[in-house]
């Protein structure tokens, strides 16, 4: 009877503990893009299918607020129409792979299985390649962007922002997230020409 009660006690203090705070966590995400270039100096540039993937720590500051260093590989870049040697013109794909390092700040204000999720935060690019295709029949011609003469920036820097849901399971966390990067600095000397991309993301924290 004496155990029973100890027992019970315990419960009920157990009940009105405050709910404990998020653990850090590691977490991978991979997802698809579409990417261009825009700016002053960007013109009839469309956009080209990309690929983001990476990694990422979580560390909460609150129930609600965590931040979320990210390593990501990212393929951007764009489309448009470039003259060539005979004086015609081909479809020039601009492909710029790099490694992002966004700082994100990670707001979930829901509790629950499901959450709604909003990210932000400074997202620094190093620039890992650099490749040309020209697209002209019978087949393209690839070189790279320095035996072109083309002097892209090997940094960029832009911002992320995005929303997403997550579902919370017993030892994971699915989320499915949409983000928009916009570059602040120009990627090419001479020209003002900035990175944009759009991505759809699938990320899983152990």
């Amino acid at each position: 009877m004496r155990l029973l009660l100890v027992l019970l006690l315990a419960a009920g203090l157990a009940g009105e503990l405050p709910a404990q705070r998020p653990r850090p966590a590691a977490g991978a995400q991979v997802g698809y893009s579409r990417s261009d270039i825009g700016g002053a100096d960007a013109q009839q540039v469309r956009s080209r299918q990309g690929a983001l993937s990476g990694v990422f720590l979580y560390f909460p500051v609150s129930t609600a607020l965590a931040v979320r260093p990210e390593l990501l590989f990212s393929l951007k870049g764009g489309r448009t129409l470039a003259t060539i040697a005979d004086g015609g013109t081909a479809t020039l794909d601009i492909e710029l792979a790099y490694l992002e390092l966004p700082v994100l700040a990670h707001f979930s204000p829901a509790v629950g299985r499901w959450r709604p999720v909003l990210f932000a935060g400074p997202a620094p690019a190093l620039q890992i390649g650099c490749d040309l295709q020209f697209v002209i029949e019978p087949e393209p011609f690839r070189l790279t962007c320095n035996e072109a003469d083309l002097s892209f920036r090997h940094w960029d820097f832009g911002v992320v922002a995005g929303a997403g849901v997550e579902a919370h399971l017993s030892r994971s966390t699915l989320a499915l997230e949409a983000r928009y990067t916009t570059g602040l600095r120009s990627i090419l000397e001479g020209a003002a020409v900035e990175n944009r991309s759009f991505a759809l993301l699938l990320a899983l924290t152990f």
